[in-house]
């Protein structure tokens, strides 16, 4: 499973989800969806916004946890 870490970054890096709207066109809805984890497939195009205005790597937003089954 991939695990979204959006809402731990912009808490680390003091950012709004109003800051990143503004920065990056994202819509508000869609940010709101991300980080209450309700909106799990997003292109890469925002991956890349994200980290562009976060000043993170991809293996900074997303993680990978193995589930065992």
């Amino acid at each position: 499973m991939i695990k979204i870490k959006l809402r731990e970054l912009m808490w680390d890096k003091n950012i709004t989800a109003v800051q990143i709207q503004k920065e990056t066109g994202i819509h508000a809805t869609t940010i709101s969806r991300i980080i209450h984890n309700k909106h799990v497939n997003f292109g890469l195009d925002t991956v890349d916004k994200l980290c562009d205005v976060l000043d993170c790597r991809v293996q900074d937003l997303l993680e990978f946890e193995r589930i065992n089954v």
